[in-house]
């Protein structure tokens, strides 16, 4: 399985992509994984640099997970409108979007809602598989008040959040490829 992941310091903060090709392999699947990400980035800048398009459609991907800036969540318009774009590559290239839902800051759970509904609309009018962490965050974070999601920042994942981060995302891409005849316990592939 090759994973590309776009976005920002909620892709990249303890290598999450990294986490996800561990999980991945530990159930037998081999996986590669490439991050396009920088630092408080929107959709709209990725959208415009030359070297998102490019490792869309020549990565030989089979997902491109996607994920907006996160804290202040930005105009919903305008990362519908920058995932469109990318999503037209990656429909070109014959890989499948992810919609990476991220979390409201560590006091601002009400702010999830925003994000929850604009990640849903997107994997909607992508198409994309929904990788709702944000949602399963705060469920993850009432059912466990003793385990730290948040890194001291109160923004970014803990290891602990990056983790549970990972496993989401793995969990319903394996879920996708089961939809599509494949299962997770498919033996692993050199890539």
């Amino acid at each position: 399985m090759r994973v590309l992941f776009i976005g920002n310091s909620h892709t990249y903060f303890n290598d999450m992509p990294e986490i996800f090709a561990e999980l991945a392999r530990k159930k037998g699947i081999a996986c590669e994984v490439t991050m396009i990400t920088h630092g408080g980035w929107f959709l709209h800048q990725h959208q415009k640099e030359p070297e998102v398009r490019f490792n869309i459609l020549y990565g030989h991907y089979d997902y491109v997970v996607l994920q907006e800036h996160a804290h202040p969540f930005g105009p919903k318009e305008d990362m519908l409108e920058a995932a469109k774009a990318i999503n037209q590559w990656i429909q070109e290239a014959g890989s499948t979007p992810v919609a990476y839902m991220t979390w409201a800051e560590k006091t601002n759970e009400a702010g999830q809602q925003k994000m929850t509904e604009a990640y849903r609309e997107m994997a909607e009018q992508l198409g994309a598989v929904l990788a709702p962490v944000g949602e399963e965050w705060w469920q993850y974070k009432q059912a466990h008040p003793e385990t730290e999601m948040y890194a001291p920042d109160g923004e970014h994942a803990s290891e602990t959040g990056s983790r549970l981060a990972a496993e989401i995302l793995l969990r319903v891409i394996l879920e996708h490829d089961a939809g599509k005849g494949l299962t997770a316990d498919r033996p692993a592939q050199t890539v």
